[in-house]
């Protein structure tokens, strides 16, 4: 095996896919304990499942938005939350 063939562009990321999302949330590019993961690399829904947390602490607690975005990819990050964790947005406040 070549030093070039062994080359990992994406780091301790499994797909390129996982490692842009990483950087879009200012996420740890380099500690591969900062995920929860099941392996020797991070894949796509790990770092979707900490994307996603962000969300939600911000739709149910009101913290900041993790980062800023339009109008309507906000709605589709709540609606596809809704849809995707329906018994948890169903709460009251009396």
């Amino acid at each position: 095996m070549t030093g070039t063939s062994a080359r990992n562009p994406n780091g301790i990321f499994k797909s390129k896919r996982a490692k842009l999302l990483a950087i879009k949330y200012g996420l740890n590019l380099y500690d591969i304990n900062a995920y929860i993961h099941s392996g020797n690399t991070i894949l796509y829904s790990d770092v979707k499942f900490i994307v996603d947390n962000l969300w939600i602490d911000h739709f149910i607690y009101a913290t900041d938005k993790p980062i800023q975005v339009s109008f309507d990819e906000y709605n589709h990050i709540y609606y596809s939350l809704k849809d995707t964790f329906p018994g948890l947005f169903n709460f009251s406040f009396a």
